[in-house]
């Protein structure tokens, strides 16, 4: 695993296609063509076993993503509150069940921070089962804030519907859902059995 300089004519960069939401970072394809790498730029000669001791705070650093987007939504959805709070009500998804979710994850994220290095496999397992959850209710909060927005949230420009395409960033960025779930499933063992999407009962539709 290594840097690389950019600006060096062997080295070329290549824009993808724009993003619906979350584009700020830039995203591009590169292309090395006889390009020497200094011994200065080597971060790791075995990249697996450098992969492995950062992938959880790599990870982790996502969740707020995830936490930041839920939070927005359940505001939302508090927003519209007074007006449409008498159809809402109906609705099987409600701000109180992702404050719950949202408080869970939160507790979840700064406790697995606080060892970030740890490189026991039951501690890697819970990183992977809190981003998986996160990427899940990012998309479930989104989705309610718009049903409980109705026609506005539809309207362009309404952050309703940019939370609902930024919750599919969350979902599908690298690593992405589909990812984590085949890691998920080449993990898992007879010693920890739990369903990262397992729920209590009285939380009928969230992840």
């Amino acid at each position: 695993m290594f840097l690389a300089d950019c600006s060096d004519p062997a080295v070329t960069l290549q824009p993808c296609k724009p993003f619906l939401a979350m584009d700020g970072t830039g995203t591009y394809s590169v292309q090395f063509r006889d390009a020497f790498v200094p011994d200065e730029f080597i971060l790791a000669e075995q990249a697996a076993q450098f992969v492995k001791k950062i992938r959880a705070g790599f990870i982790l650093l996502q969740a707020g993503m995830g936490l930041g987007l839920i939070k927005d939504c359940i505001g939302i959805m508090d927003e519209v509150g007074p007006p449409l709070g008498h159809v809402n009500r109906y609705l099987p998804q409600q701000p109180t069940q992702f404050r719950e979710l949202h408080a869970e994850f939160e507790k979840e994220a700064m406790a697995l921070a606080c060892d970030p290095y740890n490189s026991d496999d039951s501690y890697w397992r819970r990183v992977v089962a809190l981003r998986l959850r996160l990427g899940d209710a990012s998309v479930a909060a989104a989705h309610a804030a718009m049903l409980h927005c109705g026609a506005r949230g539809y309207l362009k420009g309404h952050r309703a519907q940019r939370r609902l395409r930024e919750a599919y960033f969350v979902a599908i960025v690298t690593p992405a859902t589909s990812s984590f779930a085949r890691c998920w499933r080449a993990t898992n063992t007879e010693g920890f059995p739990i369903d990262p999407h397992q729920q209590p009962q009285n939380r009928r539709g969230l992840p």
